[in-house]
């Protein structure tokens, strides 16, 4: 433990900590003045309402509130009825199930189908969406959790559906970010190489290995932890913390996702599977850097990869994505399609969704990296090599 305690804090200096604190709450704060900035309602004059003010009001006035036929004709009748936010949240809701209309051109058939209607286009897409290849079964099955929505809690939850908005830039940063860190372990350069071989006789080469490698998941762990609970927390304290349990639905980007949860459910999804991603990233960065044993030209290997991945996620090819993007770690940090894209996998004549499956496989690479780089390691030090 003294060793692994040692290598962390040579990847994590004074310097290091300073800079990747300043990193974490510089894009904390950025991201949270984004989020509130989006909030004012300017005239011509500027601004009118303010972010403070306009969350206020919509918090007060969203007690109780649901999205049914009574609130639609209360809200037709006075627009104000609600809040200014809260009409707004109603509205974008309406146009994305009627494809476009206003709440003025909605009879009283359609307000009292709405979600009829929305289980309707929900099917249509499952049924027109041939590349997947739903069977009868499974769209029978995504036809029950679509049916089984009929009533939608419109309450008050702005500092979730932000959260949710940006936390997937903000990981895909941050693991990248920690992986530049762990390059530092296996990675040798003049400086540290006098270091490392006076440990090496101090503790053994196969006790110095296991113990970096322990040193590196360990420094991730708690760097992944401490920036999440900081950018949760300033992301968050504006809006005020309200709406943990509504329906991941009331909020437009994921109003015709067939999961039923909550947006502190949805938020622990999302923090779990960064945890994964991060586990990714660690272990490909240990693999690379055991094998080409030089930092600079492991970053460029690294860097390449998430070049191809961006590039990969921006081209829209299904086989691609279902067979290898949605185990990498920039389409897992693009939440949204896991929550509303449907995808599934045939397992053992069983179907997976790809919301857990994309996990468990990106897990499975992940030993398989930490295996390769072992038994590199295994190899060097049986050959005598420089490891």
């Amino acid at each position: 433990m003294k060793v692994t305690i040692l290598e962390c804090r040579r990847i994590t200096g004074r310097l290091i900590l300073f800079g990747f604190l300043a990193f974490v709450l510089a894009v904390s704060v950025y991201d949270s003045h984004r989020n509130l900035d989006r909030y004012h309602v300017y005239d011509e004059q500027g601004i009118s309402v303010t972010w403070k003010d306009n969350l206020s009001e919509a918090k007060s006035a969203s007690k109780g509130l649901y999205l049914d036929k009574e609130c639609m004709k209360s809200l037709r009748e006075d627009a104000d009825r609600y809040g200014y936010l809260n009409g707004e949240n109603i509205t974008e809701l309406i146009s994305g199930n009627y494809e476009g209309k206003t709440l003025e051109e909605l009879s009283d058939d359609e307000m009292d189908r709405f979600f009829r209607i929305r289980a309707e286009i929900i099917q249509e897409n499952l049924v027109s969406d041939i590349q997947k290849g739903y069977t009868e079964e499974e769209i029978e099955e995504f036809m029950d959790r679509a049916e089984s929505l009929s009533a939608l809690s419109m309450g008050y939850a702005e500092g979730w559906k932000a959260l949710e908005e940006t936390m997937g830039n903000f990981i895909f940063l941050l693991v990248i970010l920690i992986s530049v860190l762990i390059l530092s372990l296996f990675g040798r350069d003049p400086a540290v190489k006098m270091e490392e071989m006076v440990r090496s006789s101090r503790y053994g080469k196969r006790k110095l290995d296991r113990a970096r490698i322990w040193a590196a998941y360990l420094t991730a762990a708690v760097l992944y932890a401490c920036s999440t609970t900081v950018y949760f927390l300033i992301v968050m304290l504006p809006f005020g913390f309200e709406g943990a349990n509504q329906p991941i639905q009331s909020n437009v980007r994921t109003f015709f996702s067939l999961y039923h949860i909550t947006y502190l459910q949805q938020f622990l999804w999302n923090l779990f599977r960064g945890g994964v991603v991060l586990v990714f990233m660690v272990s490909l960065a240990l693999l690379v850097t055991i094998l080409l044993k030089n930092i600079l030209a492991s970053a460029s290997v690294i860097a390449i990869f998430m070049v191809l991945l961006v590039i990969f996620n921006q081209i829209y090819l299904y086989p691609v994505n279902h067979w290898f993007t949605n185990f990498m770690p920039v389409r897992m940090t693009d939440f949204r399609h896991f929550y509303t894209g449907n995808e599934l996998y045939r397992i053992c004549g069983s179907s997976v969704s790809c919301m857990s499956w994309s996990m468990v496989v990106s897990m499975i690479i992940s030993v398989s990296f930490l295996t390769a780089g072992l038994a590199a390691l295994h190899i060097y030090r049986k050959k005598g090599l420089s490891g």
